[in-house]
């Protein structure tokens, strides 16, 4: 794959789709809880939120496998490699930690740059209407390379 057409895929199929989940959890838990401004209740829902979000990873293991195998430099094979969590326990851990962090910074800036007829209105409908173009334009330019191919050739005996 060429090396543009790899970072448009990791950049609409990974990058912009993790960022946006992140921000759908951190929008809702924001329109949802009342109390959401205190520390304890944002890391409580940080650790259900991670929880939730390394139940996503696991369906995501083969088509990130493709997309690091992939990847046009080491950086981006790096970071693509960090996102597999089957590979160990101290990966899980990494993952859960980082999560948490992003699902904090994201509930702490909505919560302080948007007002909460926003977040509790529309802005998850538009995050996810973002999501899904982002996931279709990203599967759409990667399609052919990130399909698993099944040798469906019959011999005859």
């Amino acid at each position: 794959m060429p090396k543009q057409k790899s970072l448009l895929v990791h950049l609409f199929f990974f990058i912009i789709p993790y960022l946006l989940v992140i921000t759908i959890a951190a929008t809702a838990y924001d329109s949802l809880v009342i109390h959401s401004a205190t520390w304890d209740r944002t890391l409580f829902s940080a650790l259900i939120s991670s929880t939730l979000m390394l139940f996503i990873k696991v369906p995501l293991e083969r088509p990130l496998t493709i997309m690091a195998d992939l990847a046009p430099n080491q950086t981006l094979k790096m970071v693509t490699s960090f996102f597999l969590v089957e590979r160990s326990l101290g990966i899980k851990i990494a993952n859960f930690i980082f999560d948490g962090i992003l699902f904090c910074l994201a509930t702490y800036l909505l919560r302080h740059f948007l007002p909460l007829n926003i977040i509790a209105g529309s802005l998850l409908g538009w995050c996810v209407f973002a999501l899904l173009l982002s996931i279709s334009i990203g599967a759409g330019i990667g399609f052919k390379t990130l399909t698993i191919q099944q040798d469906t050739s019959v011999e005859n005996d």
